[in-house]
């Protein structure tokens, strides 16, 4: 992480061996995420098994496997595992491969757990089958060089972010065979057990050296293996640690509105773990730790692109949301996704309208799954476990448009799955991390036409320990930022997001802006603009103490470019992350200059290629940059447009027909021609075919034609379009505003407060 902050000092972070220095830190407490309570609870009584289901469920957890399509697939694939019946490989030395130790860990688990579950759920001959393989993986328990080896070492082959996933494939397995056990067996197979409990207890907070995954992973172990061993003496110390330092986590890297900072890749790599434990929680005391945990399963649906994908910011691929897989912990639980329909409802739907085709081909290829654990993750066994098939699917009822508390903000067309027409920008403005932290404020990234477009680079080739991943993808211009001198703008302060303003939605225009200062001085703001749920217009101004290089950098994706004067057009082919189509981005600038680079960009793990990239640049103190993403299919050409003004103050553009207008202005005079004035800092003007559209970001003066006037005593943000009933009128203003409107020879009064829609006639 770059520990750079305006006007901040912070000191840098070290790693630290004791328990109270992570989790008494200041600076780990001042963000506002989640947590549990961390005075535990315990089941009654140990009992087996419990962790997933008791044994009054069996026949319920059997029944589902004919239940529908997808019920019938993760039997199949239950049934088909490469674990089931399969022999144990043999115990590695410590000097074997790093693959080969790691690989070994990940079988012997999930042949435990695969076969442990088979055993509970059959009734054939291979019952007793299963009960001995189960068996004698567990009794194998640790064998090899695992403590002799040093997780915290980079690479390492029983790093403590795996041993997290081995220890829960471990405990679920025991849970499902203990009934089954001689005494003599479970003596040994809880010997084991309670030694990798012991070992995770003694130097879980050693393991990392800020609170984020490496820390939380294998706490998320160790409370399922404390919950699967609930008699034993030391186990209510050993969750309540667990809970400690799965809390920290949750509260610094996790935000209250459930935005994961360490980005959508090493979310899915902690819901493998946390969503396992949470169950485990709930299954064997009542206790319920998932609603604690709402937002986080929320925030993945609301930032969600047209193909229910999550984005590449951070140290991060693509990532799919297996949300189906908590559905049935929320199914009474209201969710600010949908006015009506319970939360498991719309977790139901995000997988059913959720594209799995990228990553099928990836895992195809590749023979690696979405997980980041597909040697560890029993991903067929916890698939048919957690999925129910009775659950009715609801689509977000809500507004597309979202803005986050965290800093992400949603501007998306409409809740539909794979519908070229489909648009989703995500302005992205989240207070830095400590971890996997990329230098990307203020930046954007857009799908549409059902394809990747505007793009962050990524995360790295393949692997976190390239060299690469710091050569490329961690610098400041693998983003769609603006620089200052090289460098992307910075928090204000630790663990604040960069300021948002004039946040506005309507049906057919929704704004907001963004603030955040360099840390050698001056500040970058970006507006974003979502013009009637088709195109977007971005302005950049920046002002600095004094002149320098100014560069707005632009990555249009897996496409091909060809740039003339204003317009660059950006060209995809038919690949595995959408259909051939086409990104038009327009630029205007007085003194910008554009030039074309080159950069690698992955989106899912092993998938990377160079691909252009721009930087408009100036030298100055100032700038202001206006620019109009227009996505558009293959087929399609898009509008034309051309400059009408430009000054260091002002950039006004217009289409070809005249018919749509395009202003940037900050020096509050007004400006405009004879269809529209205003002083609006953004304005835009639309005269089409189903009559007048327009808006005005922070303005006191609005004409339109010859009967349409709007004059105000203070900056209000507008937006009016010709309606059925007459003209409606939305607005937001910050403080109370008073005004006048003229409208087809009438005179209205207007007292405007917070934000509304106002129908003139």
């Amino acid at each position: 992480m770059r520990a750079k902050f305006a006007s901040v000092l912070v000191a840098s972070v070290g790693i630290v061996g004791s328990l109270l220095a992570i989790d008494e830190r200041e600076f780990y407490h001042t963000y506002d995420g989640f947590a549990l309570p961390t005075e535990v609870q315990m089941p009654e009584k140990e009992v087996h098994p419990s962790l997933w289901f008791d044994a009054s469920e069996v026949k319920q957890v059997l029944a589902k496997k004919d239940a529908d399509a997808t019920a019938k697939e993760y039997w199949q694939n239950l049934n088909e595992s490469e674990f089931l019946l399969a022999d144990l490989p043999p115990v590695p030395k410590l000097e074997d491969d790093k693959k080969i130790v790691h690989k070994y860990y990940g079988t012997l688990t999930q042949v435990a757990a695969y076969n442990g579950l088979m055993y509970q759920l059959s009734d054939d001959a291979k019952k007793k089958a299963y009960l001995a393989k189960a068996t004698e993986a567990l009794k194998r328990g640790y064998a090899g060089p695992l403590y002799q080896l040093d997780p915290i070492i980079k690479g390492s082959a029983v790093d403590e972010i795996y041993q997290g996933v081995w220890a829960q494939n471990f405990a679920a397995a025991y849970d499902w065979v203990q009934p089954g056990l001689s005494k003599q067996d479970d003596e040994i197979i809880r010997g084991h057990l309670i030694e990798h409990a012991r070992y995770t207890y003694e130097n879980l907070w050693s393991w990392a050296g800020s609170p984020h995954n490496h820390l939380s992973k294998p706490a998320w172990g160790l409370g399922s293996t404390a919950l699967v061993l609930s008699d034993h003496p030391e186990a209510k110390d050993w969750l309540t640690r667990a809970v400690k330092a799965a809390n920290a986590t949750t509260r610094y890297f996790f935000a209250g509105d459930g935005m994961y900072r360490e980005g959508s890749h090493y979310y899915i790599f902690s819901f493998i773990n946390f969503v396992p434990f949470l169950y485990h929680y709930e299954n064997t005391t009542g206790f319920d730790a998932f609603s604690y945990y709402q937002s986080a399963f929320e925030w993945p649906i609301v930032t969600r692109n047209g193909k229910g994908w999550m984005w590449n910011f951070e140290d991060s691929f693509i990532r799919p949301y297996p949300s189906h897989l908590v559905a049935k912990a929320f199914l009474d639980t209201p969710t600010l996704l949908h006015s009506k329909a319970p939360l498991s409802e719309v977790l139901q739907w995000n997988y059913q309208a959720t594209d799995y085709s990228a990553f099928d081909a990836s895992e195809a290829k590749s023979g690696f799954n979405y997980t980041g654990a597909s040697w560890d993750y029993a991903k067929a066994l916890v698939e048919y476990l957690c999925y129910d098939p009775s659950i009715a699917a609801a689509k977000p009822d809500v507004s597309p448009v979202q803005f986050m508390k965290s800093g992400q903000s949603v501007f998306r067309s409409d809740w539909d799955f794979n519908d070229p027409k489909s648009r989703t920008l995500i302005f992205h403005g989240v207070a830095e991390a400590d971890n996997h932290e990329h230098y990307d404020h203020l930046s954007f990234v857009l799908h549409a036409e059902n394809q990747m477009m505007s793009s962050d680079a990524g995360y790295t080739r393949k692997s976190y320990g390239e060299p690469m991943r710091r050569e490329w993808y961690l610098t400041d211009e693998a983003h769609n930022v603006v620089l200052a001198n090289g460098k992307a703008p910075v928090d204000v302060a630790p663990n604040l997001a960069p300021y948002s303003s004039h946040r506005f939605v309507t049906p057919f225009f929704s704004c907001e802006i963004k603030e955040a200062p360099y840390a050698e001085g001056g500040k970058h703001r970006r507006l974003v603009a979502m013009l009637d749920g088709d195109k977007y217009a971005i302005a950049d101004f920046v002002a600095l103490p004094k002149a320098g290089e100014i560069e707005v950098v632009m990555h249009g994706g897996r496409a091909t470019l060809t740039s003339s004067d204003a317009l660059h057009e950006w060209r995809y082919s038919n690949d595995d992350y959408g259909p051939a189509a086409g990104l038009r981005q327009w630029f205007w600038g007085k003194g910008f200059k554009a030039k074309e680079y080159e950069g690698e960009l992955t989106y899912i793990k092993g998938d990377y290629a160079p691909f252009p990239y721009l930087k408009h640049s100036l030298q100055g103190a100032n700038a202001l940059g206006l620019s109009l993403l227009d996505p558009v299919s293959d087929e399609e050409t898009g509008v034309e447009y051309a400059y009408e003004r430009k000054s260091e103050s002002a950039v006004v553009v217009k289409s070809e027909d005249g018919a749509e207008w395009i202003s940037v202005n900050t020096n509050g005079a007004e400006i405009g021609e004879s269809v529209w004035k205003t002083d609006a800092l953004f304005s835009y003007f639309n005269a089409g075919a189903n009559g007048i559209q327009a808006a005005a970001v922070d303005c006191s003066k609005l004409r339109i034609g010859k009967d349409m006037e709007f004059e105000l005593n203070g900056s209000t943000t507008l937006a009016l379009r010709n309606g059925e009933n007459g003209l409606e009128l939305y607005f937001t203003v910050e403080n109370p505003v008073q005004g006048v409107a003229r409208y087809n020879g009438r005179v209205y009064r207007l007292d405007l407060n917070n934000s509304g829609m106002l129908i003139l006639r």
